[in-house]
């Protein structure tokens, strides 16, 4: 009997194993390629734009775009143009699946309209830009993915917070004025040290991150800020460590002058 117990708890575990499996592979399945079915493209100097229907939205993208990227790329320092390309979906859920998988749309993240994989930037089209965001967002937030982009050129494994603060700092992120301190607390540290998305959103990232940046491109120059951009050492970039880095930027913040 114990023998068949044992069996018998061998094939259910077994089964469950293969269900799990199972799940994660079709979960993943809208990953596996970027492009959905007949997907258009436009080609331009700094960027490649692929898009579904909605051809005039896609366009007014690439134009927007393709103008700007020349200046970030002199700012970043690049000395190649990177081969970059941007997916416009026509639906948000679409555009959250190809990240994601399929798990995302239990989240409900209506704010979620665009990202990146690498050099792969992925954006919901302007033409239907779901409740949260507007088309001139979703138009914009092309410019903050693309950065992110062309950030993962110089640092394809870059912290969370410092690329999210550089797509901010560089896409002019909204003003921080001194009245947000009374609606938003400063993210602690360890949120600075966090690489999980939601935990960077729930705890002001989107408010505060770009104004790391300026900090440090103010106190420390921005030769500085690249250099940590590229290899995150601290230490040889300010002779500080992130802790007393992030404590003068929190200073800077108490302090700030808007």
């Amino acid at each position: 009997m114990k023998t068949k117990t044992k069996k018998r708890i061998i094939i259910i575990l077994a089964g469950i194993g293969i269900l799990v499996a199972g799940g994660v592979i079709i979960n993943f399945i809208p990953t596996w390629n970027l492009r959905t079915a007949d997907m258009n493209m436009l080609s331009g100097d700094w960027v490649n734009v692929y898009y579904e229907a909605e051809k005039e939205a896609a366009e007014d993208v690439f134009a927007y775009a393709d103008a700007e990227m020349a200046s970030i790329a002199e700012k970043l320092e690049l000395r190649e143009k990177p081969n970059v390309n941007v997916y416009i979906y026509d639906r948000q859920s679409t555009m959250q699946t190809k990240k994601y998988g399929y798990v995302v749309l239990m989240l409900g993240l209506d704010w979620y309209v665009g990202d990146n994989i690498g050099t792969e930037v992925l954006l919901t089209s302007p033409a239907n830009p779901g409740k949260a965001h507007s088309y001139e967002d979703n138009k914009q937030t092309v410019l903050h993915e693309l950065i992110h982009a062309y950030v993962s050129v110089i640092n394809e494994d870059i912290d969370l917070w410092l690329t999210e603060g550089m797509a901010l700092y560089l896409s002019n992120g909204d003003p921080f004025y001194r009245e947000n301190l009374k609606y938003y607390m400063i993210p602690a540290y360890e949120v600075t040290e966090s690489n999980n998305p939601l935990t960077f959103s729930h705890h002001g990232g989107y408010t505060f991150a770009h104004t790391y940046i300026e900090y440090l491109d103010k106190a420390y120059g921005w030769d500085k800020v690249l250099r940590l951009i590229e290899t995150e050492d601290y230490e040889v970039c300010f002779g500080k460590s992130p802790k007393e880095i992030y404590e003068e930027w929190v200073q800077y913040i108490e302090n700030y002058y808007r």
